[in-house]
């Protein structure tokens, strides 16, 4: 169901799954933690959604801020998952900003960021001071930065480098040639683990 945050009438489904998820970051030390929307449902509108969310998210803040974690709303492109919820920017930002909260933010995927509306320096730079997390993998085959396709993660670097992002950076992509061999980029940008 990829979570229950923007279904209507699955508010209980939803607490229950944040409680549960919560447990977990307390075990692992997790500070950050995706809160999924859900898929669409018949006949429920993109508003109801947007205030499904509101609700819901109202009711995880002050959960989020007992526990010490970060809630993160990630937009999903349609075509890696078709009938998400979260399928653009602007609802996301929109709820982001409504609430204004510090532990609700922005999980800002460079790979769905590209295909949902591409455009990719003004949407960073308008995009990351709401941000707390990106991730990162090449469109369309969702491999390494450094392989083929759309995006040249060399100036998106750079982008946000001169943004100065201090934050963590996620390697959310298939390696094509296994999980080591899928980390030789990392050197290439200047960066290590």
């Amino acid at each position: 169901n990829l979570g229950y945050a923007g279904r209507k009438g699955e508010e209980e489904k939803f607490l229950e799954s944040l409680k549960l998820s919560l447990e977990y970051c307390q075990a692992t030390g997790a500070r950050l933690l995706h809160i999924m929307s859900g898929f669409k449902q018949d006949n429920v509108s993109e508003a109801e959604v947007k205030e499904t969310m509101l609700k819901n998210l109202k009711l995880a803040i002050p959960l989020l801020e007992e526990k010490g974690v970060t809630g993160l709303l990630e937009p999903i492109n349609k075509n890696s998952i078709p009938n998400y919820n979260m399928d653009n920017y602007e609802l996301a930002l929109q709820i982001i900003k409504e609430l204004n909260h510090p532990n609700l933010r922005l999980q800002l995927d460079i790979f769905h960021l590209q295909q949902i509306q591409g455009n990719l320096t003004k949407s960073i730079e308008h995009l990351l001071p709401f941000a707390e997390h990106i991730q990162i993998a090449q469109v369309p085959e969702r491999g390494e930065p450094d392989s083929k396709g759309e995006i040249d993660y060399t100036y998106v670097f750079d982008v946000l480098r001169k943004l100065e992002y201090k934050g963590w950076i996620g390697l959310e992509y298939k390696p094509s040639d296994g999980t080591m061999e899928g980390l030789k980029w990392i050197e290439q940008y200047g960066f290590n683990l």
